[in-house]
């Protein structure tokens, strides 16, 4: 059963949501200020995080919040709020309150990816590099490295087809699906974040020339 950890004190939000999810192999845990949500976070670690955007605006106190292996859902009452940091911050955002079956069917399709993924109980070893993707812990020389819900799927998704180039186009769509309203540049700042975080000693993440990215082949 997943965990799913809802941070809003909007009664709106808190029935659908339970709406949404509870009947959807799903326990949902409420929270209405931040204070208790980080404190939830931590111990309860949820598979899915929803975030109320009135209750907790995109910046830092969003970021606090963003954790590896916890997929996040920003909540906002119109689209002013989701700039492209905000958006970057996120892997998906939908109008608040939410309307039950599109809510369902968001988490669904963030779920579907882990659900396979969880069964295979593999790990990728790239040189220095190791992904464990049942416990989406990352580690390089050892090292467990923190990364964020998309970071550590884009990086899965590269590591998974070794030497094999990928448009950001298709990044796009294999990571944050078909109906992800950012752009190109969002792989740009990822790839760029997750290189920054595990390519301290060797390299492990090509840019290919006019095209996109791909993981190295020697690694």
């Amino acid at each position: 059963m997943r965990r799913v950890l809802l941070l809003s004190d909007l009664p709106a939000n808190i029935q659908a949501v339970d709406a949404a999810l509870s009947s959807d192999d799903a326990v949902v845990r409420t929270e209405t200020n931040v204070e208790r949500g980080v404190a939830s976070l931590v111990q309860w670690q949820p598979e899915l995080l929803i975030v109320d955007c009135a209750l907790v605006p995109p910046g830092p106190a969003l970021d606090l919040l963003n954790r590896d292996g916890i997929a996040l859902i920003a909540l906002v009452d119109d689209l002013t709020v989701m700039n492209a940091a905000a958006i970057e911050a996120v892997d998906d955002f939908i109008f608040s309150p939410p309307v039950p079956i599109e809510l369902r069917a968001r988490a669904r399709r963030l779920h579907s990816t882990d659900e396979a993924e969880d069964e295979t109980g593999e790990v990728l070893r790239r040189g220095s590099l190791e992904i464990d993707v049942e416990r989406y812990k990352v580690t390089v020389n050892g090292n467990v490295v923190d990364l964020t819900y998309k970071e550590y799927e884009l990086l899965r998704f590269l590591a998974s087809s070794p030497g094999k180039p990928f448009t950001r186009e298709a990044l796009l769509n294999q990571v944050w699906g078909y109906d992800y309203y950012g752009g190109s540049r969002t792989v740009d700042v990822h790839v760029r974040r997750i290189r920054a975080k595990i390519e301290d000693q060797e390299p492990f993440i090509e840019t290919v020339r006019n095209v996109g990215y791909r993981f190295t082949e020697s690694s």
